[in-house]
């Protein structure tokens, strides 16, 4: 249960210890720490890398998804391209902050936001 708790907080940019400090200070500025209980977001610059991967991901399965609909000859591959193109753009700027907030979930998770170097 903790883990479910711990990604659902990562997704509506919440700490995942103390679940009330927000992550964000702006759709493109983290937090560097909790608000309310101090915790660590993301204790070296290099971690934005995580999220960055999930974002990378989630857009690349998205992609492939829609490109399938170009297997079909009633679909028109105009609109399709076009679309996905938009997507490709669109999506992984809107995600970002949510890609950030898993990644810093999954750092809560497993550990790596509090032990020493």
């Amino acid at each position: 249960m903790r883990i479910v708790r711990a990604l659902g907080d990562g997704l509506r940019l919440r700490c995942p210890r103390c679940h009330c400090g927000r992550m964000f200070k702006s759709w493109f500025t983290m937090h560097r720490t909790c608000s309310n209980c101090g915790m660590e977001f993301e204790r070296a610059s290099g971690e934005i890398t995580g999220g960055m991967g999930i974002n990378i991901v989630l857009t690349l399965i998205v992609m492939i998804g829609g490109s399938l609909f170009a297997l079909s000859p009633d679909v028109p591959l105009g609109p399709l391209l076009t679309g996905l193109g938009l997507f490709a753009v669109i999506f992984p700027i809107a995600f970002y902050p949510v890609s950030r907030g898993l990644w810093a979930a999954v750092l809560y998770i497993t550990g790596d936001n509090t032990e020493g170097d």
